[in-house]
């Protein structure tokens, strides 16, 4: 569930079916990672890295004229 805030109530919406199946993939690796000795510190930052670099990336490219 993700929430919207507004001045009087909280509003709660579905996740899309492909972050949901992200996010089981996301825990899933980190699970693994960690049985590897990384901490969970250590791997949000990766993950956040990696996640950023991606969408500059996308965002780049689609900002380039076909």
């Amino acid at each position: 569930m993700t929430t919207a805030c507004d001045e009087k109530y909280i509003e709660l919406k579905p996740i899309s079916s492909c972050r949901r199946e992200v996010e089981v993939a996301m825990v899933e690796m980190l699970v693994s990672l960690q049985k590897r000795g990384w901490s969970a510190a250590e791997l949000a930052l990766a993950l956040a890295d990696a996640s950023e670099d991606l969408v500059m990336l996308i965002a780049t490219k689609s900002l380039r004229p076909n």
